[in-house]
């Protein structure tokens, strides 16, 4: 399931490219780096991290990613790579927290 931008919690990013960004294309600077203002980079980060990470796909899931984007401890990383990894170790601590209460 791709989840969209009617699926999102917050309701205020952009949906028009800034600064010669192209919502279509998918380049280098693209690739390596997630503009958490623009809305169309939000929904595809997210629906992409459910899949690398075999995570169910589920809306609380997308949103549990969407808002993570927005915590302090991620709000100022902009790369997709540490972005993924240091999303994925927080997501298994939680994990692991909330199974030995």
């Amino acid at each position: 399931m791709k989840f969209t931008k009617k699926d999102l919690h917050f309701k205020d990013y952009s949906w028009a490219a800034d600064g010669g960004d192209n919502p279509h294309y998918k380049g280098d600077l693209d690739k390596e780096k997630v503009d958490k203002t623009e809305g169309y980079e939000v929904v595809y980060f997210c629906n992409d991290f459910l899949v690398t990470y075999d995570k169910e796909l589920t809306k609380e899931n997308f949103q549990k990613i969407e808002r993570l984007l927005r915590e302090e401890l991620f709000r100022k990383i902009e790369k997709r790579s540490e972005l993924n990894k240091s999303i994925y170790e927080y997501w298994n601590f939680i994990e692991m927290k909330n199974k030995y209460k």
